[in-house]
């Protein structure tokens, strides 16, 4: 075990706990300053011996009420799995039940229409200065996201390495929880894709194997900041986005449609949702379908396809209907 980095009197769970969600792929960083914040509370509240009580975690609930619901709900469910973690050791320790935890104030996501994603690329192809590859990565990246889900994070850190367009395959390297996929490009996606980095080529960037994709005029990689604010800007200027301050739709928002417009294409196809959906799981990496689950909103096409599966499936033809309903007035 590392040195230990914690005081309170559970300092050596805290760090076997911190430890053990570093190895799982959780974010170190993020997870230890939660935790250190914890260490630091109950140094004042526990004493030596004596277990977490449902008492000491309403204490640590309250002492964050001025905080933003995101921020709470973060705090909050991380001392929950580490009272779950800690009952292991000590039988005695408050488990706190998940009903107890703020729920996540998340903006509604938009799905694009098919129509809104080619006046988003037309006017990516607008941005200036003319003459620069700018116009061209910015309405390529965009195109990636609608076509694939990946996220802007994945996008912009891919290499030239990572791009097979022979073999139409991208290679996600270690992004969320470590983990590493494959994900499979259409062939208009392809194409396109190849002409950006002929493109990209011909304005004289670097082609070494390890040189970023999606890369801007120092010979970096784009920043997912930078990209989210041009992107705000296109919508801005074709009125899908109010003014600064104002929620709306929202780059991350293409993966929430990839997968609705999978699923829309699967109930038209009259597939098997339950047996695909472990394949869009993992197409978009995700660890579990609960991560999955949130992509998945229902739309008006999304509807009208599942009722009219439903009839098809299990709704009595209307014919027998009255017969049987005839039948059951006579008895």
């Amino acid at each position: 075990m590392a040195t230990c980095n914690f005081r309170s009197p559970v300092a050596s769970r805290l760090q076997a706990f911190l430890e053990m969600r570093i190895a799982l792929g959780r974010k170190g960083k993020c997870d230890f300053k939660i935790l250190t914040y914890l260490d630091h509370f109950l140094i004042g509240e526990l004493k030596p011996g004596r277990p977490i009580t449902a008492e000491i975690a309403d204490r640590w609930f309250k002492s964050m009420e001025y905080l933003n619901t995101a921020t709470r709900l973060n705090r909050m469910s991380l001392l929950r799995q580490f009272c779950i973690y800690l009952s292991q050791f000590d039988s005695r320790t408050c488990v706190i039940h998940q009903s107890f935890l703020p729920r996540r104030d998340r903006p509604a996501p938009y799905i694009y229409s098919q129509q809104e994603v080619c006046l988003i690329l037309e006017t990516a192809q607008k941005i200036g200065p003319d003459g620069s590859l700018r116009p061209n990565l910015i309405s390529t990246v965009i195109g990636l996201l609608y076509s694939t889900g990946i996220r802007i994070g994945e996008a912009l850190k891919l290499t030239l390495a990572d791009v097979d367009i022979q073999g139409e395959l991208l290679t996600i390297r270690e992004t969320k929880f470590k983990k590493s996929r494959y994900v499979p490009l259409s062939p208009s996606t392809t194409q396109h894709l190849s002409e950006f980095l002929h493109q990209r080529e011909a304005a004289r960037f670097s082609t070494t194997p390890a040189a970023p994709v999606f890369i801007s005029p120092s010979g970096r990689a784009y920043g997912p900041a930078r990209i989210c604010t041009i992107f705000l800007e296109i919508l801005r200027s074709i009125d899908l986005r109010g003014p600064k301050g104002e929620r709306g739709p929202r780059i991350h928002d293409f993966r929430h449609t990839f997968a609705v417009n999978r699923l829309a294409l699967w109930y038209q196809q009259d597939g098997n949702i339950n047996a695909k959906l472990p394949l869009l799981a993992t197409y978009l990496g995700h660890s579990s379908l609960t991560g999955t689950e949130i992509y998945l909103h229902a739309t008006a096409e999304l509807l009208e396809k599942t009722s009219s599966r439903f009839k098809n499936h299990f709704a009595i033809p209307f014919l027998k209907r009255n017969k049987e309903a005839h039948n059951a007035e006579e008895r």
